[in-house]
């Protein structure tokens, strides 16, 4: 019966993911549909960015990318810059492969930390904080920009009350959620005891207070990173934002858009509010054609608007895909070859050695729960 039940998760995951990751191919393909130009209208203008301004657009994302680590090193203290880059990239590729791929990703993180010497209760604080305080930090800059443009007089465009409630929902129920389970160790302890009676029915020889147990040393962890480096993440998260609006000034101005910063601004944050709540992959699909929207209300020549968005989805989406991909390869590599040389021995819940078994696991679990 569980196997059964196993294989009809897989199966509705596996059919889940094809459909969403069919939805974003289609959406993208009617692009030019949408704004009344063609493939190849929108290919011409993207094939005149010299190839010198594209370097120089790669280094801005790269750029962005440097500038987060601050604040995932602050929510993991001991992380090196070099594994937060690693980390930041190989869980965005396997993200923005699959719909609500966070699940996936998160697991793949998990085995690299532990790899890292990192214990699990470390790793549940990181993820809490680094995908609350980005959220936090995406509407919160999002809603500021819209609110400032309204009270300049700029006409905003038309659909976007659907797109501020649908990302106040998302962030509501996310902020909710861990407000709730962390608020104080009572309330940590009694969302770990439901848990663990749910684990208890599943595997009725599991420990009685397992993740209750993981879950308070995870809270504790979590005040620690937040009281020692909330100044850090938030001025990390604001640079971020900052230069991925820059990346998007400079793909349009690459593609001859002209379209000017307070217009580039609002745009930017109708994108950010939508890839809040991805119903598909990274939101792909949605996010260009709201982004597109936008700037068309502005006037933006409908060409220019969608060869620079997706210039600057290609930057921020696509390229974290075989980028991240190739250097999950490598870690996976290393892990496995890592783990052929050492002989397994025997460690308590609370070590933090790396193990074979930890990256199979959760590889395995996270694939099931995406």
């Amino acid at each position: 019966m569980g196997a059964k039940s196993g294989r009809a998760r897989r199966a509705a995951t596996t059919l889940g993911s094809l459909l969403a990751v069919g939805a974003a191919v289609g959406l993208v393909a009617s692009l030019p549909r949408f704004v009344g130009a063609s493939w190849s209208a929108i290919g011409t203008s993207l094939g005149h960015v010299h190839p010198a301004v594209l370097l120089g657009l790669v280094l801005l994302w790269f750029a962005g990318l440097v500038t987060h680590v601050p604040v995932l090193q602050a929510a993991m203290p001991g992380l090196r810059a070099r594994q937060a880059l690693m980390l930041n990239l190989a869980g965005s590729s396997v993200s923005n492969v699959l719909p609500f791929g966070g699940p996936a990703g998160m697991g793949l993180g998990y085995a690299m930390t532990r790899s890292w010497g990192f214990g699990p209760d470390r790793f549940a604080s990181y993820t809490v904080v680094t995908n609350l305080w980005n959220a936090l930090g995406k509407f919160t800059a999002s809603i500021l920009i819209l609110l400032s443009a309204a009270v300049l007089g700029s006409t905003l465009p038309s659909g976007l009350a659907s797109v501020v409630i649908s990302a106040s929902v998302f962030v509501l129920l996310a902020a909710g959620s861990a407000v709730l389970t962390f608020r104080t160790e009572g309330s940590t302890a009694a969302v770990g005891q439901r848990l663990d009676a749910v684990r208890r029915r599943v595997r009725p020889h599991a420990s009685a207070d397992g993740l209750t147990v993981w879950l308070l040393n995870s809270r504790r962890e979590l005040r620690t990173a937040v009281q020692a480096g909330w100044h850090r993440m938030s001025a990390g998260v604001l640079c971020y934002l900052c230069l991925q609006c820059a990346l998007l000034f400079a793909c349009l101005a690459a593609v001859g858009a002209g379209a000017p910063w307070t217009v580039v601004t609002v745009a930017f944050a109708v994108e950010r509010l939508i890839s809040l709540a991805p119903i598909t992959p990274g939101a792909a699909g949605i996010a260009e054609l709201g982004t597109v929207a936008a700037l068309h209300s502005f006037g933006v020549d409908p060409v220019s608007a969608a060869a620079g968005v997706l210039l600057f989805r290609i930057l921020m989406f696509a390229i974290e895909i075989p980028v991240g991909g190739i250097l999950a390869f490598l870690w996976m590599r290393r892990a496995a070859s890592g783990t052929r040389a050492v002989a397994p021995t025997p460690s308590g819940p609370d070590d933090r050695s790396p193990r074979g078994t930890d990256v199979v696991s959760a590889l395995a679990g996270a694939g099931e729960a995406a």
